[in-house]
């Protein structure tokens, strides 16, 4: 003889977080909202005093730092997706676009001087030419291609706190590395 229990379903925990305007949600349903047993209150301690003997913790200027380098970087994002937009005919106002975090920045697990991985998402006006650049040569000694200087990659390689930059080019979407 097989006994099923029916537990009685709880309504769904909201596990949505309001950042900066936005709000987030998990991206699965809560399996189980309840609270914390002794045990896994346990757990949560030894891991814990584990994170603070192994894992350094970025100090509060270095958070500040970062926090100011994304909104440098957010703003010029925001200030070349408006002059692609303009340049293509597109009213003033459909310029969107977000900077946004990903990687162990955005899950706060970082360690200090760690890179912090973005996404921008701008409209889809926006091309990957736009974005480069198209290279045109020229007939100057050294036969050089030159960009265009208002592309985001030329944008970032000029700024004046930006070293170690490298276009990745040939990527499924377009990359940019460098140190800000």
């Amino acid at each position: 003889m097989v006994v099923k229990s029916q537990a009685s379903k709880a309504p769904p925990t909201d596990m949505s977080v309001k950042v900066g305007g936005r709000v987030f949600q998990p991206a699965l349903p809560v399996i189980d909202g309840a609270a914390p047993t002794v045990l896994e209150q346990g757990f949560q301690t030894s891991l814990n005093a584990f994170i603070q003997e192994n894992i350094p913790l970025e100090p509060q200027e270095g958070i500040k730092t970062r926090e100011r380098v994304l909104n440098r970087m957010g703003k010029l994002c925001r200030e070349w997706i408006r002059y692609v937009c303009l340049q293509k005919g597109l009213p003033a106002d459909s310029a969107g676009g977000q900077l946004f975090t990903s990687g162990s920045y955005r899950l706060g697990v970082h360690e200090p001087g760690a890179d912090i991985d973005t996404i921008l998402v701008a409209p889809g006006a926006v091309r990957r030419e736009d974005f480069f650049g198209n290279a045109v040569a020229t007939e100057d000694e050294a036969n050089e291609a030159h960009r265009d200087p208002n592309s985001l990659a030329e944008r970032i390689k000029r700024h004046p706190d930006v070293t170690n930059f490298v276009p990745v080019e040939g990527a499924a979407v377009p990359i940019l590395t460098f140190d800000w």
